[in-house]
């Protein structure tokens, strides 16, 4: 009898480690991808300050640089769903938050809510593999909220040339853009929505749509800015998954009802692309 507790006991301790061991990951995933989604929500209601700068020119090394910084205290941010994909260990988490009453946004100004609802999406993953499309998506959206502040702000160009005994010996076009924005948000952000303002194209290039009214933009000293075109304004980020110019280049929905009792997690292939993008996810940016 003793023996057979002590195997029973064995056996048990052998599973629980098994299922920690397959647990794990996926837990971490799904953990990043809940971290994500109130990303955006925070950079959707807040908003975001943007910085950028781009050097170009045919006799320069072409250099892109965005940084995007917000940050803020909230709560009651609900997770809605969580999709995950086992075969490639990529969770997606789906979430809102419902506004009722007085927030601070990125200009330390209060905004008045009431019964607003706010959606969200983000990716997470563990595994280094599945990280690449991922990325490219995230840098999308940096480059969307760089154009959106270019477009609504302005952009400051700097161009010089010089030519010597007519042939071209210094090229040099930069830009630059700092703005803050906030209410820009991803219109059809649903997976299943028709015309979806995100994604991946055929080749795997990620895209990220935005719009907002273009009445709540100011500049970073916080200045109102007065724009007299649409109202809604619409601009398109991309982002890549490889660096060409850095690195050199590397050569060479079935859906799952299973679901464990009590969480909001389903499995679910979710066709981000990978090296051969999978069809039901890829797509063109919205028009």
């Amino acid at each position: 009898m003793r023996r057979a507790t002590v195997l029973l006991l064995a056996l048990f301790l052998a599973l629980s480690g098994q299922a920690l061991a397959q647990g794990n990951k996926q837990l971490m995933s799904e953990k990043m991808a809940v971290q994500d989604m109130k990303r955006m929500i925070i950079e959707t209601i807040i908003g975001y300050k943007v910085k950028s700068q781009g050097e170009f020119g045919l006799t320069e090394d072409a250099q892109y640089k965005a940084d995007v910084k917000a940050q803020a205290v909230i709560k009651d941010i609900k997770v809605k769903q969580v999709i995950y994909d086992k075969a490639k260990d990529i969770a997606l988490a789906v979430g809102y938050i419902d506004l009722n009453g007085d927030i601070i946004n990125v200009l330390g100004e209060k905004l008045s809510f009431k019964d607003v609802r706010v959606e969200g999406f983000g990716f997470g993953t563990m595994t280094e593999t599945s990280r690449p499309p991922l990325r490219a998506l995230r840098a999308a959206m940096i480059n969307a909220y760089d154009e959106m502040g270019a477009a609504l702000v302005g952009e400051k160009i700097y161009s010089r040339s010089t030519a010597e005994n007519t042939i071209l010996t210094r090229d040099s076009n930069k830009s630059r853009v700092a703005a803050a924005v906030y209410g820009a948000y991803i219109p059809n952000p649903r997976v299943d929505d028709a015309n979806r303002g995100w994604g991946w194209d055929a080749s795997g290039i990620a895209f990220v749509r935005l719009e907002m009214d273009a009445r709540k933009v100011r500049d970073l000293l916080g200045n109102l800015l007065v724009f007299k075109e649409e109202n809604i304004i619409s601009v398109v980020g991309r982002g890549a998954q490889v660096d060409e110019l850095s690195t050199p280049q590397n050569q060479g929905g079935k859906v799952d009802l299973t679901r464990d009792p009590g969480t909001k997690t389903q499995y679910m292939e979710l066709g981000v692309p990978g090296s051969q993008p999978p069809q039901d996810m890829t797509g063109k940016p919205a028009q």
